[in-house]
C-alpha cells in the first residue's frame, strides 16, 4: 500500500492531536474527521484542509479505501467506535484507557483477531524519553533491585467533566493510573501480580461538574509487580478550582534513587553523585503515530496492543475492588 488513508473519530483535545499529526506523517493521508459536535469536526477539517468530515463517524467509515483510524473520543465510546472501525477494516490506534469494563475489552481484542487488523493503544507514555532512560537504567541494574517507583500530584478537578464521571471516563483510577501501570510493565520489565488501594471522592456536587456523577477522584494505591518491584501511585483530580499541589515522580533503589522532570532524569548514587541524562523531551504522540503507521505498513507488532490495555484496566479496576473491599486483589493472567 503505498499511502494509509486514515479517519479520526473524536475532534477533541487528542482527536486534534491525531489529525495534525497523521498530517505531517510520510505515506499517511486524513480523509475525514468525524465529531458529534459538528462544528469542531468542520473546524479541523478545514484547519487541514480534509476533504470530509462528519456529524456520524459511521459515514467515515463508509468511505471507501480505509487503511487507519484513531479513535480518540470519550472512554466510553471506545468500544462501539473501535468495532466498527474494525468492522470496516481499519488498523485501530484507540485512545487510552482501553475500554470501561474487561467484557468491552475483550471483545474488541477479539474482534481485532477474528478481522485480521491491529488494535493498538494510546500509552504515549512508552514514548517518553524519560520513560525509556528510566526503564533502561533500571533493566542495567544502575539502581539494583527491587525498585519503587513513585508518583504523587494533586489536580484540581478536571476541566472535562466527562472524564470524572464514572459512567464516561471512570476518573483518575480508569483514565491516569492506567498510564504508570503500563509504563512500570515496561520499566520493570515484569507483571502486576496485586493492588492494594485506598481512596475517596472530594468532588460530589462540584459546580465544575453539572450532571456528572463522579467517582473516587483522589487515591493511593501500590501494585507489586512479579519481580518484586513496587509501583506507588497517589493522585486527586479532586481539588477545588485553583489549588494544586507539587508533583513528585522518582525511582529508588538499594544504589541509589531516579530524580525524574519534564525532559531530564538525575541519577544519584552513593555520596550523592550526580548523573544527568537531559535533553529527552519528545513528541511521544508523533513517535506513537508513526510507529503504529510502521507497525501497519510493515506487518509488525505494535508497541502497545489490546492484550496491555486490559492488564492496565484490569489493575485499575482491582485498585475500585479494593477500595471497596478494603482487602488487596490479587489478578489474574490476561
Amino acid at each position: 500500500m503505498d499511502t494509509l488513508r486514515a479517519v479520526v473519530i473524536g475532534a477533541g483535545n487528542l482527536g486534534t492531536v491525531h489529525a495534525r499529526n497523521w498530517a505531517q506523517i510520510r505515506g499517511v493521508e486524513v480523509v475525514a474527521v468525524a465529531d458529534p459536535i459538528a462544528l469542531r469536526a468542520e473546524g479541523l477539517a478545514k484547519e487541514l484542509g480534509l476533504p470530509n468530515f462528519f456529524a456520524d463517524y459511521r459515514e467515515a467509515l463508509a468511505l471507501p479505501d480505509l487503511h487507519l483510524a484513531s479513535v480518540a473520543t470519550p472512554t466510553c465510546f471506545h468500544h462501539e467506535c473501535t468495532l466498527a472501525a474494525l468492522d470496516a477494516g481499519c488498523h485501530v490506534l484507540c485512545e487510552k484507557p482501553l475500554a470501561l469494563t474487561l467484557a468491552e475489552g475483550r471483545e474488541m481484542r477479539k474482534r481485532a483477531e477474528t478481522a485480521g487488523r491491529k488494535l493498538a493503544v494510546g500509552f504515549c507514555k512508552r514514548f517518553m524519553g524519560q520513560v525509556e532512560t528510566v526503564a533502561n537504567l533500571v533493566h542495567s541494574g544502575r539502581l539494583g533491585r527491587p525498585v519503587m517507583y513513585r508518583h504523587v500530584s494533586g489536580w484540581e478537578i478536571r476541566p472535562k467533566p466527562w472524564i470524572m464521571d464514572g459512567h464516561m471516563g471512570g476518573g483518575p483510577l480508569i483514565d491516569i493510573a492506567c498510564h504508570y501501570v503500563d509504563q512500570c510493565r515496561v520499566i520493570f520489565g515484569a507483571e502486576p501480580l496485586r493492588v492494594k488501594a485506598a481512596g475517596m471522592l472530594f468532588s460530589r456536587g462540584a459546580p465544575e461538574l453539572p450532571g456528572a456523577d463522579p467517582q473516587l477522584d483522589t487515591f493511593t494505591l501500590t501494585v507489586e509487580y512479579q519481580s518484586g518491584d513496587v509501583l506507588a501511585l497517589s493522585m486527586s483530580w479532586g481539588l477545588p478550582l485553583g489549588v494544586g499541589s507539587d508533583s513528585l515522580e522518582d525511582c529508588l533503589g538499594p544504589r541509589g534513587l531516579l530524580k525524574i522532570t519534564a525532559d531530564t532524569v538525575t541519577l544519584l548514587t552513593r555520596g550523592g553523585t550526580a548523573e544527568v541524562f537531559g535533553n529527552l523531551g519528545t513528541d511521544m504522540y508523533l513517535r506513537q503515530q508513526q510507529a503504529f503507521a510502521d507497525a501497519v505498513r510493515g506487518d509488525l507488532p505494535v508497541a502497545a496492543d489490546a492484550r496491555d490495555g486490559l492488564i492496565a484496566l484490569q489493575v485499575s479496576l482491582a485498585a475500585i475492588e479494593s477500595i471497596e473491599t478494603g482487602e488487596a486483589v490479587a489478578l489474574e493472567a490476561m
